[in-house]
């Protein structure tokens, strides 16, 4: 598919065909991303922020569970507002899209805390730009997160491309991570 001159036309054109493709993931896909995960993450320091998995995305509580749930954090999607965070080990509900969250009275944790950020993604590039549901709570918390950050676009090798469209306030991934592994982005976005 390419790339249209309206980014913002172009990226809901790709959602449109992609979205039947996303289907249930295959186990054995998502233990290897999660292997080479752990192989990445054993010896980075710091707080890991990641997702509570739809149907259609990898579910990372193997991460979790190998590396400890404690250095673990998770979002929140409030009622009204920019996504929140909180531990990844506190009381948890389910969202009406069918994840898991913190409760509402979760104690929220600062930003700072954050040197991972797992993020999930309908499709990402190999330049780190990053396709999501197109709600934008991803890309705006993102935008909240310090600088050295990393940022791991998480999908399967199926959904990397060459390009994608982006939009100025898309936030672009630092890592890619796939059953193929987890490596720097060739050409960062700037």
């Amino acid at each position: 598919m390419a790339v249209d001159s309206d980014p913002a036309s172009a990226k809901e054109a790709w959602r449109k065909e992609l979205k039947p493709l996303k289907t249930k993931i295959d186990s054995s896909s998502e233990a290897t991303v999660i292997a080479h995960l752990v192989t990445f993450l054993q010896h980075v320091a710091g707080s890991f922020l990641f997702y509570r998995a739809m149907s259609t995305e990898l579910q990372l509580d193997g991460l979790a569970d190998q590396l400890g749930w404690g250095r673990f954090l998770v979002t929140r999607t409030p009622e009204t507002g920019p996504l929140t965070v909180h531990p990844a080990t506190g009381s948890m509900e389910l969202h009406r899209f069918g994840y898991m969250q913190p409760v509402e009275t979760a104690e929220p944790v600062s930003l700072s805390a954050i040197s991972v950020a797992l993020v999930p993604a309908l499709a990402v590039d190999r330049r780190g730009n990053r396709l999501g549901r197109g709600a934008g709570y991803y890309d705006e918390l993102l935008s909240r997160l310090p600088s050295d950050c990393l940022r791991i676009g998480v999908s399967t090798e199926q959904f990397i491309f060459d390009e994608l469209p982006s939009e100025t306030h898309d936030v672009p991934m630092t890592h890619l991570a796939s059953e193929a592994g987890v490596r720097a982005v060739a050409d960062p976005v700037s």
